[in-house]
């Protein structure tokens, strides 16, 4: 039974920044303008009423809740109050993780003491030191936010919460921003590339040299980082290389979004109630996420009748032949969806980050080769990996056919009309 166990409310339309890189307002989708600035908690009611009937169906014993926006703070704490007794009642039978995931410059301590008592965990974007965050992240004024943010989460630390989200940024020097967290003594973190595509690089890529096969800054920043991080005795924990380093030791990490080949089991609730694919997708093209979906009149089950969502709930099994046929596919999975889009073949490409990610890989497990005995490698009858053999093998013919029903769905949302 196809299932959906993570759920992003969305329940604020606006935002109190105006980050220069967000999916949301800022890469070209301005259908958010249609929409209620906030969730109803008449729309929060009947989405507990419908997952509760979806979890009967399905079979479903846990579940994450992720309160987005916008900026979900523009909201007040007697909302998420109500919002977690509703979804906790409501749906009795099944354990819930809520999360709130917040820019960071409107808390103070009713927050926390409302987040500690209804059990809410907390993420905090925070994109390195001050000249760098405040690059992107700033206020609809132009002003920076960074110094609001280390308020924020300073507070934050002292009530128990030290998780922050970070968006790659390789004209940061890695040490700077490593120097960065362990000054804020941050425990846990983890890094996301920039949203984009082929038709709408993202900012820190080159456009010259994008084609290069040596030019991987991405890969280039991210080794370095490690390499910092690796050496530290008291290092943070970092999610983005730990899950690769499970997944590279064969353990039971099967992946997300990003990497990996497990199902992306992620649904948006739209502010209005609409039931849609993750809504990062919209870096795609305009209202590439829309559908006629609602919780008011939709079971959640229906939205796998939507191809947006069929694709990428199905993303790191319906990937380009260059991808079925890479040596690294298992792992890598053809990274995240909306990074592989071009507006003459739709999603029909590997990922911009492909070189990038194929270095990196490469580098991880070979580092992690070089820590193990002679014997070891010879029962594991593992090899080094080599990033210029990996390059030269993805521009022979693979023995892996794409199957031509996948191929035409993928290319099926081209925009060269």
């Amino acid at each position: 039974m196809i299932k959906i166990t993570s759920f992003v409310l969305k329940i604020a339309s606006r935002c109190n920044l105006n980050c220069s890189y967000c999916y949301m307002y800022n890469l070209g989708d301005k259908t958010y303008l249609n929409q209620p600035k906030f969730m109803s908690i008449e729309t929060i009611k009947a989405f507990a009423n419908q997952f509760e009937l979806h979890s009967n169906i399905a079979g479903i014993k846990y579940a994450q809740i992720v309160f987005h926006g916008g900026e979900p703070l523009l909201l007040n704490p007697e909302y998420f109050k109500n919002c977690v007794t509703i979804i906790k009642e409501t749906v009795p039978n099944v354990e819930f993780s809520f999360t709130v995931q917040t820019n960071g410059v409107l808390l103070n301590q009713e927050w926390f003491d409302v987040f500690k008592s209804h059990e809410i965990r907390l993420g905090i974007s925070l994109d390195g030191p001050k000249k760098y965050h405040d690059e992107y992240r700033v206020f609809h004024n132009g002003k920076g936010s960074y110094e609001d943010v280390v308020k924020g989460f300073k507070l934050a630390k002292k009530n128990g919460f030290v998780a922050i989200l970070m968006v790659l940024n390789p004209e940061l020097p890695a040490k700077d921003f490593y120097d960065e967290i362990k000054k804020l003594e941050v425990e846990s973190l983890n890094l996301l590339f920039p949203d984009g595509h082929y038709d709408q690089l993202p900012f820190g890529i080159d456009k010259l040299r994008f084609g290069d096969e040596d030019y991987t800054p991405y890969a280039d920043w991210l080794i370095e980082l490690f390499q910092i991080w690796k050496k530290d005795i008291d290092r943070p924990a970092i999610r983005f290389f730990e899950d690769l380093v499970e997944m590279l030791l064969g353990g039971n990490h099967s992946g997300n979004q990003n990497f990996g080949k497990k199902q992306n089991g992620v649904v948006v609730i739209e502010t209005n109630g609409n039931i849609e694919v993750v809504d990062s997708l919209r870096a795609s093209f305009e209202g590439i996420t829309r559908n006629n979906l609602n919780v008011h009149t939709n079971k959640i089950q229906d939205i796998f009748e939507d191809d947006i969502f069929d694709i990428y709930y199905n993303s790191h099994e319906k990937v380009c032949e260059k991808c079925l046929n890479c040596p690294v596919y298992d792992i890598c999975g053809g990274g995240f969806l909306g990074n592989r889009y071009a507006l003459k073949n739709g999603f029909d490409n590997p990922t911009i980050y492909c070189k990038d990610i194929i270095r990196l890989l490469s580098h991880i497990q070979n580092d992690i080769l070089e820590t193990l005995p002679a014997n070891t490698l010879d029962e594991l009858e593992v090899e080094p990996l080599s990033y210029e053999w990996m390059m030269g093998e993805l521009k022979n013919q693979g023995e892996e056919l794409i199957n031509k029903q996948v191929k035409e769905k993928l290319i099926s949302f081209k925009q060269n009309h």
